[in-house]
């Protein structure tokens, strides 16, 4: 075939014009070159770009595009809630799911796996709730496994210890790291970037808030509504409750110094009974309630659990009667399955506070959350009386 006849493959006749479709010759088909219509010539084969810009493939390119732009937007809100409230939501959580680990954080079986564990003497601080901890050898069982780590405990200079002091003697650089009950606040986080640092808490261990009376007070429970109304003067007799006649007398830590309350009563904080007493901590809390026909007060759970003079109260939610007890067996364990699943309305994560200042007392707290975290550290937190994270 040239580029002006077609020549017939039958009798080889090759003198048929280009526009025939039938040999002249012997009348047979002819095999017809497919034409451009627009050139006349022959169609050349699709390119790439022929394909990519055909119709089916616009709307393919669309849909994925739309489905990348989603799940990005999708990403970032989900990144920017975790961020902005990756440290939890504290008592009153309902399956908590960010009772978690961070993701950024690295778990180790033993302390002493733990690595860069600066050497120094670092000051710790917060409310008492260290004491169950430390009692465990939690602290000892660092130093062991690294003996140039050493940790001080250190009071504030002015006021009562306490979470909220913890935090702050950490803004100020009085603390490498401290025990924190609660979610930071805007207040403390702004409070540290303005002096050009920021604050990190991770979550450690579980626990729940125990509210215990005098012993002769014998109730079913209190819901969450009835605590609250004892404590801003709305119930002020427990035959109010279906107790004694007998004089509501509440103790707690002070609002300045630990955060207990704040937890209890959220915005109505500056709503509270005149007839509150304050304790410096919840040895003296507990000490008070025991000694106090109709007193009541509550604390973290690890310093009360065992204690023989004052009586655990179960809580209900809300205004509800379906009251749970914090422990089990005579009082001697904590109720985990119930603080876990927060069926307990008092559950709460541990938190620990420290600076991301590039400093030493940040490698410090760095160090301190991965022994805690560690397999060995979580087996002191159970000892303890904390519900270990891992």
């Amino acid at each position: 075939m040239n580029n002006e006849f077609i020549v017939c493959k039958h009798c080889g006749y090759d003198t048929n014009p280009i526009t025939a479709t039938q040999c002249l010759k012997c009348g047979q088909k002819l095999d017809v070159p497919v034409k451009n219509l627009n050139t006349d010539t022959k169609l050349k084969p699709k390119s790439l770009g022929d394909w990519l810009f055909t119709p089916w493939m616009i709307w393919l390119g669309c849909g994925l595009l739309f489905v990348l732009v989603s799940g990005s937007i999708y990403f970032l809100f989900s990144s920017s809630s975790s961020v902005n409230n990756s440290n939890g939501a504290g008592v009153y959580n309902s399956g908590d799911s960010n009772q978690s680990i961070p993701p950024d954080v690295k778990l180790y079986n033993s302390m002493k796996d733990v690595p860069k564990v600066p050497e120094g003497t670092f000051n710790y601080g917060g409310g008492s709730s260290f004491a169950a901890l430390t009692a465990q050898g939690l602290h000892e069982a660092m130093t062991a496994a690294h003996p140039n780590f050493r940790l001080r405990y250190t009071e504030p200079k002015e006021g009562k210890p306490g979470g909220k002091k913890g935090v702050a003697m950490v803004i100020d650089g009085q603390l490498s790291l401290t025990l924190y009950a609660a979610s930071l606040d805007e207040a403390q986080y702004n409070k540290a970037k303005e002096r050009g640092f920021q604050l990190k808490q991770v979550p450690v261990a579980l626990d729940a808030l125990v509210v215990f009376t005098h012993r002769d007070i014998s109730i079913p429970g209190l819901s969450v509504d009835q605590l609250q109304e004892i404590y801003q003067g709305k119930l002020t007799n427990w035959k109010q409750v279906g107790g004694p006649n007998l004089p509501i007398i509440p103790f707690t830590r002070s609002p300045k110094a630990s955060n207990v309350l704040s937890e209890l009563l959220g915005k109505e904080i500056d709503e509270l009974s005149p007839s509150i007493q304050i304790v410096r901590d919840y040895t003296e809390g507990i000490r008070k309630v025991a000694s106090t026909p109709g007193a009541i007060s509550f604390g973290g759970n690890a310093l009360i659990m065992g204690q023989q003079t004052i009586r655990p109260l179960a809580i209900a939610k809300a205004n509800s009667q379906e009251y749970v007890q914090p422990f089990i067996d005579n009082g001697k364990r904590m109720n985990t399955a119930a603080i876990r699943d927060s069926s307990y309305p008092l559950a709460r994560r541990r938190f620990i506070v420290y600076r991301l200042d590039g400093t030493i007392d940040q490698l410090a707290g760095e160090a301190y959350v991965n022994m805690i975290l560690s397999k060995e550290g979580q087996q002191i937190i159970e000892k303890a009386g904390l519900v270990p994270l891992r």
